[in-house]
């Protein structure tokens, strides 16, 4: 099935799921029927993967027109050495180079191995020295979605900032942007995968971790004035606040990897590394970026919203999504979105609009996206499924509205993974351990950029 028939399916399953919806309305129940909400449970499951496969085919789309473009790989680490490689021309390195030297230094401290003079040539032309146990990399610029265009964006900032380090990295005995681009792809992918908030915030990338000040000021109290001809104007002072991003440490804890599993070639170690490492530091980051406290942690972005609707039923109603909507200030509507969790949306799938009077069947709150690079949509607002809020039936903040690029996530650029060589030598196998400094908070200076719906 090509791409259009597949979101033509993806309507016509809509629409049988509001045919159930209709004829429950039609006849004033409440509640379907066992058969009909196993059924309207089936279709949006049925929905749920027709969504995957039109994301998968439009990334093999975008991936395949990449390598029709005559644009290549900027990555020579070294411009004056042109010695042809095993694996590239003229000094060239490849993606498999990249793997073999990320491959060498996992092996690099298993005593009973060799690394062969090839692949210790290979790691050390990739930046890397299989001898250190410790390999440092440096986070990416930002990559808020994992749509194909912002994929092939964040791979061309990359080789574009490789390009401009070449000559820095030539040498370097710890690992550079030569090799960790892969494992940071992956890495950064997982997190996403994880990461609701990260998804949508604003990130931003330092080289230290220091305490980070950003100023905050709320002036729309304020107003101008009319004056007469020759009379000087009025002081009015503006009033600055500041938010703090510190730099808390993250642990994956270690996982364990066989020798058989690094040697085998077929293993691609950096997607490998990039996947298990990411998906523990995001799973943790994530729920922090959602609730945390703000004392030792970061402060989450349900902690730091404001109040918007109280008191709300279970299920809510329209006229809640309404009221949240509007409680929050129309300068930030325009970018923003709702946020819950995927039993929460399930709820609101459920929910019927009545359009005018004597409507007894109504039309459905949630819309599919059926358009090409269109999103499903809750009143016409897209949505971002965020698994560490509350699920229905909590008195918890189950539903987010607001713009929440202004949640503000702080990562230190330096990222390192650790090789324990020794600790489980005698069972063939090699840990591996990954740290991450981030913090997160709400920017808001008072104007309530996010805003909560809570349940009785």
């Amino acid at each position: 099935m090509n791409l259009q028939e597949l979101r033509e399916d993806k309507g016509r399953l809509a629409n049988e799921a509001n045919e159930i919806l209709t004829k429950a309305a039609g006849e004033n129940r409440k509640e379907l029927r066992k058969e009909e909400d196993e059924k309207f449970e089936a279709i949006h499951a049925d929905i749920e993967k027709l969504t995957k496969q039109i994301e998968r085919m439009e990334k093999q789309d975008a991936v395949m027109a990449s390598l029709a473009e005559p644009s290549g790989r900027r990555s020579d680490p070294n411009p004056v050495d042109k010695r042809p490689s095993s694996r590239g021309s003229m000094g060239k390195l490849t993606d498999h180079d990249r793997a073999e030297a990320l491959r060498a230094w996992a092996l690099g401290g298993v005593p009973e191995l060799d690394i062969t003079d090839e692949q210790r040539s290979i790691a050390q032309r990739c930046g890397i020295n299989p001898d250190k146990k410790r390999l440092s990399m440096r986070m990416g610029p930002l990559l808020r979605e994992t749509s194909p265009e912002a994929l092939r964006a964040w791979q061309a900032s990359v080789d574009e900032e490789r390009a401009a380090l070449t000559g820095a990295q030539s040498t370097t005995t710890t690992g550079g942007y030569t090799t960790a681009d892969a494992t940071m792809r992956a890495l950064e992918v997982a997190l996403l995968a994880f990461g609701g908030v990260r998804s949508v915030a604003t990130v931003l990338r330092t080289d230290t971790g220091g305490p980070l000040p950003i100023p905050t000021t709320n002036d729309t109290s304020n107003k101008g004035e009319i004056i007469a001809e020759n009379v000087t104007s009025n002081e009015l002072e503006m009033t600055f606040g500041q938010l703090v991003l510190d730099a808390y440490k993250y642990s994956s804890k270690y996982i364990l990897a066989s020798v058989e599993f690094l040697q085998d070639s077929s293993i691609d170690v950096a997607a490998f590394l990039g996947n298990a490492l990411g998906n523990r530091i995001g799973r943790i980051t994530n729920d922090h970026f959602t609730t945390g406290t703000g004392s030792s942690q970061p402060k989450g972005v349900v902690v730091g919203a404001a109040s918007g609707v109280t008191g709300v039923a279970d299920p809510p109603t329209y006229d809640n999504f309404v009221d949240l909507v509007h409680s929050v200030d129309p300068a930030y509507r325009t970018n923003s979105r709702f946020m819950m969790n995927d039993a929460t949306l399930k709820t609101i799938k459920k929910i019927k609009v009545l359009q005018y009077s004597g409507d007894t069947t109504g039309m459905p709150l949630w819309a599919p996206g059926l358009n090409a690079g269109q999103p499903d949509t809750i009143l016409g607002y897209s949505y971002v499924i965020n698994q560490s809020m509350a699920s229905p039936g909590s008195t918890a903040k189950k539903v987010l509205f607001g713009d929440f690029s202004k949640y503000i996530i702080r990562d230190v650029r330096d990222f390192y993974m650790l090789r324990l060589d020794e600790r489980f030598a005698e069972l063939g196998q090699v840990a591996f351990l990954a740290f991450a400094r981030s913090d997160g908070d709400l920017l808001d200076a008072g104007t309530n950029p996010v805003k909560y719906m809570a349940q009785t």
